[in-house]
């Protein structure tokens, strides 16, 4: 970690420029993780109730084809953690918070899937429990809004894990309705507490399972990230120590990843900020060890290249609304597809 705001990162976010051309059309970025609070309905508190014997033997029967073939609880956790996800909706209309009616109409809210889930997983002999808190996303900086995941126990431990944001997100269509978007995110399980704290806060202590638990005071300054920055080479206990540390840390934007762009570029140093001051100069490092990838920066800024190293010079104008590091790859046409890795904005006078 480097002293001067500036970390070690691989990250990969998607923009696509049609043939031929080079120029920039914004991809949709990832924020608006469901929680309790986007519609306005909090779901009860987290006990499980026991079930009947034969509410016990029913769920035994619903979760006996979903962990067929599993050896091991950990395979269990997670072919439910899956199954969940990938069939369950969110609830836009009636707030669906109870298991069984979750399990038949295939929706719920945070509560719905997280009871869902636990049904389900002691249905196979696991233990797990509800919990509940807030939770944050870059639409809901507040860090207030209720919602409810689930620690699961298996051979490895208690594990975290988020079903409701593994499902996918509430999105704004033109008209201006809500509506759930499915997309299968499968990093909101076995989340790393160390990663989970920057968007959610438990109302224990004991369940955010760090070994020091941090403050709400401190949870509220934390920027917004999700534990998928793992994949771009953040180090968790550096990263949050250094976000505990900084009281003003603050991420870039940053857009929804296709697989394949990711790891072919690597972000050696960038500002920890969200906002660049009109005037100042900022220092960008990025390597691409794929000599068919190349980086830009809108507006458009060259590069000093050394070996397979790139660095620039950002000097933000206030005529500027933003700065965008993005990386391009030949498309085949003599033009470039542009994937746009971090966006900035820029502070008016």
């Amino acid at each position: 970690m480097k002293k001067n705001g500036f970390f070690h990162i691989v990250i990969a976010c998607f923009m696509l420029v049609g043939p031929g051309i080079l120029s920039t059309a914004m991809a949709r970025p990832s924020t608006n993780q469901p929680t309790a609070e986007a519609t306005q309905v909090q779901a009860s508190p987290g006990t499980t109730k026991p079930d009947t014997a034969s509410e016990a033997a029913l769920w035994r029967q619903r979760v006996h084809p979903i962990v067929a073939g599993c050896t091991t609880d950990y395979q269990k956790a997670r072919t439910i953690y899956d199954w969940v996800c990938q069939n369950i909706a969110y609830d836009m209309a009636d707030h669906i918070s109870d298991a069984n009616t979750c399990w038949n109409q295939k929706r719920g809210i945070c509560s719905g899937y997280s009871q869902l889930y636990i049904k389900l997983a002691h249905g196979c002999g696991l233990q797990a429990e509800e919990i509940n808190g807030m939770a944050k996303t870059i639409t809901q900086t507040n860090g207030k809004g209720p919602h409810a995941w689930v620690k699961v126990k298996t051979e490895k431990g208690w594990t975290l894990l988020d079903a409701t944001w593994g499902a996918g997100e509430v999105v704004t269509d033109r008209s201006g309705a809500k509506q759930f978007k499915r997309q299968f995110r499968s990093f909101w399980f076995d989340i790393n507490p160390q990663w989970n704290i920057f968007t959610h806060f438990p109302k224990r202590p004991e369940d955010q399972l760090l070994p020091s638990p941090i403050t709400q005071e401190q949870y509220h300054r934390l920027p917004v990230l999700w534990p998928s920055v793992e994949a771009w080479g953040l180090e968790a206990d550096k990263m949050l120590s250094h976000c505990l540390e900084h009281k003003d840390a603050k991420m870039p934007k940053t857009y929804d990843v296709p697989k394949p762009i990711v790891g072919k570029m690597k972000l050696i140093a960038f500002p920890l900020k969200r906002t660049l001051l009109p005037g100042k100069s900022y220092q960008l490092e990025v390597e691409c060890a794929d000599e068919n990838y190349r980086p830009f920066l809108q507006p458009n800024i060259e590069w000093e290249k050394k070996g397979n190293k790139y660095t620039a010079t950002i000097r933000p104008t206030s005529k500027q609304k933003y700065v965008r590091l993005e990386i391009g790859e030949p498309d085949g046409n003599g033009g470039w597809k542009i994937y746009t890795l971090l966006e900035y904005t820029v502070k008016a006078k």
